[in-house]
């Protein structure tokens, strides 16, 4: 009876944690800057890197000549490394039952592997590099650094009540034990999970609500006022509970404090400065194409079809008896739900990209990166990403998982690659982290093939970090 209820709020999250684009909605406008997926030199910085002009002896001749500076190394990213990717992810993908896939390799010289296997639908259209995906909860780790830059500009204190940005009307009725802690929650709680706010897609009276209007959108001050009625599962700041309500809520102090609507805030902060053109926010957005169908397997999917709202669409969403097609049916609701908590859609690419930038100085300063990385209370969590080691190397990295979506994004900060990918299915088993382990892998074997430095990983004689290696946020 226990499992079947983790299944069941399993299905839950799963389905209602965050959202899916409308192919009806047109994308706002939004500013956009060129994508460049590699990074060559041009011939003239090779030929000046090769051929050096000589430098005059100090009788102004120019007879002695400085030694020839070495030859540039060829870019990492090539079709051999391709190669082995794809083959990996076929593998993943034949193992999983997952329709299709798509990563993103991004690498120390700026060049970037981009490979993509299976089909993106029922129909056997070939996935793409160029597909968008539903990248859930890793929108968490993006939304904390729309926050913490705002930190860097003074106009966000992390320490301070969130009431002190969005008001004491909003800041009302939290209560535990008779004490109100809405005026206590912090800027920091809400990002670390420490805010002690319920998960909303664990509970049965809010997926049957949802469930009731799937083609009604979520307000975020809906899913807010949902957690505040449902109470703290604990005084603010004493425990740590994952939990989507406190991004969203995040997404409101944004908003508040510059005047500017999150998706605006998206590319500001985010994927202009890194470069990352292809990413959205939904439902003030969406990308110029829709997602790939999203497909659920198994269990999950049996648990699934319980809910009365989808009963219309089970016909033409059921693939067999094991696989139902979610993007069937209306999309508002699981497209607004998640928001700054679970809401983007990307490129595989741009992902990659944005998770490098938030930690290599390209949008946040040091100061700034040290303070993400402060765990909450008995956690390897920090303030909205995840601190793991992975292959004998540490990663910032996040999960994420919603209907028909499984997709993971990581950076190693000391070999200056990041990952990026997402499958349209869930579950999938080997799950993500598995095959982003494996593509790790086959990528730090190219590196020293290539003559990279690549510093030696962790292992019991040497020190290592004091993380676990999971991946919070899986399902959110």
């Amino acid at each position: 009876m226990e499992m079947k209820t983790k299944l069941i709020a399993f299905a839950i999250f799963a389905l209602f944690v965050s959202g899916c684009s409308s192919s009806d909605s047109a994308p706002e406008e939004t500013t956009q800057v060129e994508k460049q997926s590699e990074i060559e030199p041009s011939q003239e910085d090779v030929k000046e890197a090769v051929e050096p002009n000589a430098a005059p002896n100090e009788d102004g001749n120019d007879d002695e000549v400085s030694e020839p500076a070495e030859e540039p190394k060829p870019q990492l990213a090539n079709s051999l490394l391709e190669e082995k990717i794809l083959t990996s992810l076929n593998q993943w993908i034949e193992e999983n039952g997952a329709p299709g896939t798509a990563v993103s390799v991004l690498l120390p010289d700026g060049s970037q592997v981009n490979v993509a296997a299976g089909s993106r639908d029922r129909n056997g259209t070939p996935a793409s590099i160029d597909d968008y995906w539903r990248i859930a909860s890793i929108s968490k780790p993006i939304t904390s650094a729309i926050v913490l830059k705002l930190v860097e500009q003074e106009i966000i204190e992390i320490d301070e009540p969130v009431m002190t940005y969005l008001g004491t009307e909003w800041a009302q009725g939290y209560i535990l034990d008779g004490v109100d802690y809405a005026p206590l929650i912090t800027i920091r709680q809400i990002l670390d999970h420490t805010d002690g706010f319920h998960e909303y897609a664990f509970d049965p009276g809010f997926y049957l609500l949802a469930s009731s209007r799937l083609d009604v959108p979520f307000d975020p001050q809906e899913v807010v006022d949902w957690g505040f009625g449902r109470g703290p599962l604990f005084i603010p700041g004493t425990e740590y509970s994952y939990n989507t309500v406190g991004h969203v809520i995040a997404g409101l102090v944004i908003e508040a404090v510059t005047g500017k609507q999150a998706h605006e805030l998206l590319h500001e902060y985010i994927t202009i400065p890194a470069n990352a053109p292809d990413m959205y926010l939904p439902p003030k957005e969406f990308p110029p194409e829709m997602v790939p169908s999203m497909f659920v397997q198994g269990e999950l999917a049996d648990l699934i079809v319980l809910l009365p709202g989808l009963a219309p669409y089970l016909d033409d969403a059921r693939i067999s008896d094991e696989i139902i097609d979610l993007s069937v049916g209306p999309q508002e609701v699981l497209s607004s739900v998640g928001w700054t908590g679970g809401g983007i859609e990307s490129q595989m690419d741009d992902l990659a990209r944005v998770f490098k930038a938030m930690f290599d100085g390209t949008i946040l300063n040091q100061t700034s990166i040290d303070l993400f990385s402060e765990k909450a209370i008995g956690t390897s969590y920090a303030l909205g990403i995840q601190l793991s080691d992975r292959v004998g190397y540490s990663t910032f990295e996040h999960g994420g998982g919603v209907p028909g979506f499984r997709s993971h994004a990581r950076y190693f900060p000391d070999l200056d690659v990041a990952v990026a990918l997402s499958a349209n299915m869930i579950p999938v088993d080997p799950d993500v982290g598995a095959i982003a382990d494996e593509i790790s892998n086959v990528v730090i074997d190219h590196l020293k093939e290539n003559g990279w430095d690549v510093p030696e990983p962790f292992s019991s004689d040497t020190d290592s970090p004091s993380v676990e290696s999971t991946d919070t946020g899986e399902i959110g």
